[in-house]
């Protein structure tokens, strides 16, 4: 698959706001928007971005035409979500992605949003970053050395000799090197069967999720495992996902570790990105590696010209 690297973020470029998910919160919404314009850029909304059916913001094809507005917006250098929930899946067969694939925009977001994320990345070769929303992470939790990682990756600012993140704790085998993928478990998991379905054959795989206890977290697993769709990664890097009540994180540790040997490819635990305390920004589509002292490097950036 031929890879299309979209254009670098300086200040001063557009970033156009979507909520291809859930209802987003005015005060939430202008707090993120505020820090975008602080860091320079110039955010652009999508028209009836506050739209609410539900537990939508708005209907499939009021968010769908969001989308595609914001896919094929002269000038913007990337599109990022207000917020996750549920909805983006619904989405995805309403949106033009050949023609907004055209002119490639760096597409950022999490949760939900990994549809989008996933599909960019392994089917149409566009990288994308795994990272913060407008209206969640920018707006209720900042975290200024995750926000400067976020401004560096997506202005090709990036070194393949320079450890991405803190290490991680190793689980199972050793080094591993492939192209970064992933997202939220639930999500993905969800997109199984469908023409959206990601291909993470040489995968790097990230994998994350919220609220989920360790039966589920293996049962999601297990359901790629024995369709065979993980028979090529190269590795697994999982996030920290808090334990549910009544469970421990070594539960969940367990239950990928378990999954990595069922693969027989190492594996890999506690990156700090997606639903928890800190959301530390991964780029999806570009090849990365992990050493065997749990130090993630970055091989290539996910925007052009760097």
């Amino acid at each position: 698959m031929r890879r299309r690297f979209p254009p670098p973020l300086r200040p001063g470029d557009v970033v156009a706001v979507v909520a291809p998910a859930g209802p987003v919160e005015p005060d939430r919404l202008a707090r993120g928007l505020s820090r975008l314009s602080s860091a320079g850029f110039v955010p652009e909304t999508a028209e009836g971005l506050l739209a609410k059916d539900g537990f939508l913001a708005g209907d499939d094809a009021h968010r769908a035409a969001q989308l595609q507005w914001a896919l094929s917006l002269p000038g913007a250098r990337a599109v990022m979500a207000a917020r996750g929930g549920y909805g983006t899946a619904r989405l995805m067969p309403l949106v033009d992605w050949r023609r907004a694939s055209r002119r490639p925009r760096l597409f950022v977001g999490y949760s939900d949003v990994t549809a989008i994320l996933a599909y960019l990345s392994t089917r149409l070769g566009i990288p994308a970053i795994h990272g913060p929303m407008a209206a969640a992470d920018l707006a209720l939790r900042p975290d200024p050395a995750s926000f400067d990682a976020f401004l560096r990756l997506a202005g090709g600012r990036t070194s393949p000799g320079e450890p991405w993140g803190p290490p991680c704790d190793r689980l199972r085998g050793g080094a591993a090197e492939g192209i970064l993928s992933g997202g939220c478990l639930s999500v993905l998991t969800s997109l199984l069967g469908t023409p959206f379905e990601p291909d993470f054959r040489g995968a790097l795989l990230f994998l994350e999720d919220v609220s989920e206890p360790a039966y589920r977290l293996d049962r999601m697993l297990t359901q790629w495992i024995q369709a065979g769709k993980l028979r090529r990664i190269a590795g697994i890097l999982a996030g920290r996902i808090s334990p549910v009540r009544g469970e421990t994180a070594e539960g969940i540790r367990r239950v990928f570790a378990e999954a990595g040997k069922r693969l027989s490819v190492p594996v890999w635990c506690g990156f700090p990105a997606g639903h928890g305390r800190t959301n530390f920004p991964l780029p999806f589509g570009v090849r990365a590696r992990i050493d065997t002292q749990g130090r993630l490097f970055l091989l290539e950036s996910p925007v052009a010209g760097t």
